[in-house]
């Protein structure tokens, strides 16, 4: 079984508001259902982490969070803005060439196959900053084997936190984890669960397999399964892929232009690797440069034939950073293969 790299944006909905009014960051804010003239008679949505030190939680009656804390900012939700906002999330999640299925508008989980932890770790760390510097939007990512664990790795180090559980890690999170906190379990599957003498998640290796499906049917051979590190969840991706980048922030040398060179080879290598690795040609190149007071260009060029070639790939994308690299310091470049198709021999756009 892979690596799934599990993203949840945190408090999505309230942090779309701080992001669009600045002047509401750091006070307590819900999201809710009705206009503000009418706000007492809504429902909230969603609140932020300043909110919720007051009790106020989602599903909660406005009039309720206003009773817990009457100087609560309170904003309608706006379906269209926050389905942006996701949208923008999950094509740069798709940019980066691993199958990725969206879960929910605020959560996705990516399968990254056999590469490893440390490189999930680092790609997971990366994948945090690009979205908060990107989108000015935190978010909480966990990372194990399957789906299961990795989400529940994420609940766990919210907020705006990263977790991995490896091998060793994992049957420690399920020995010390009470069996609620499993994907699944119910009230009623939890009252079942204690009456079978079941606390933790490990507790249910305790259970009689056959015992566990005559009460669950065929979540009690999951939930087994679970109990003992096992989880055959899998992403599935609906979506294909769309293009896959790779970016690197400089190590800031003397001499920049040779910096940048010397990054693109490597930057077009990995692209080139990772499309070789999925039998996959391209037909555009793109760029992207960061300055040092994190504005940002970027540039596509279409090409009329498909290739999966690094020359092909690294020249295009040396003629137009090096135009953008002009006009200021840089601190970080990426480059972008799109217009994928499957390979099949090299063949006209238009």
């Amino acid at each position: 079984m892979g690596l799934v790299i599990y993203i949840d944006m945190d408090y999505f909905f309230a942090a779309c508001e701080e992001k669009r009014h600045p002047e509401l960051k750091g006070r307590p804010l819900a999201v809710g259902t009705s206009d503000s003239a009418d706000k007492l008679r809504g429902v909230v949505q969603t609140c932020n982490y300043e909110a919720r030190k007051y009790g106020i939680r989602s599903g909660m009656p406005t009039l309720k969070a206003f009773q817990l804390y009457k100087d609560l900012q309170y904003v309608k939700a706006d379906d269209a803005y926050y389905e942006e906002v996701s949208n923008a999330i999950m094509e740069y999640l798709s940019s980066l060439g691993f199958p990725l299925e969206k879960m929910s508008i605020d959560e996705a989980a990516i399968d990254v196959g056999d590469l490893g932890y440390g490189k999930a770790n680092e790609l997971a760390e990366r994948i945090k900053e690009e979205i908060k510097q990107r989108l000015g939007l935190p978010c909480t990512i966990g990372i194990s084997i399957g789906k299961v664990f990795a989400k529940m790795a994420c609940d766990k180090a919210k907020p705006d936190g990263l977790l991995t559980l490896d091998e060793v890690h994992l049957h420690e999170f399920l020995k010390s984890t009470d069996v609620k906190k499993l994907p699944g379990v119910g009230s009623k599957s939890y009252e079942k669960l204690s009456a079978m003498g079941v606390k933790s998640i490990a507790d249910i290796r305790n259970i009689d397999p056959l015992r566990l499906v005559d009460e669950f049917g065929s979540f009690g051979r999951e939930l087994y399964a679970l109990a003992g590190g096992i989880d055959e969840s899998k992403v599935v991706s609906e979506e294909r892929v769309l293009s896959i980048s790779r970016e690197r922030t400089l190590r800031g040398l003397e001499d920049q232009q040779k910096e940048i060179d010397s990054m693109l080879e490597v930057l077009s290598k990995e692209v080139i690797a990772e499309l070789n690795k999925r039998k996959m040609e391209f037909g555009g190149v793109g760029v992207k440069v960061r300055y040092v007071d994190f504005s940002e260009k970027v540039r596509d060029r279409s090409l009329s034939y498909y290739s999966n070639s690094y020359d092909v790939l690294y020249s295009n994308a040396v003629s137009m950073i090096r135009e953008l690299s002009r006009a200021n310091k840089v601190r970080k470049i990426g480059v972008k293969a799109y217009r994928l198709g499957n390979m099949s021999g090299q063949k006209k756009l238009f």
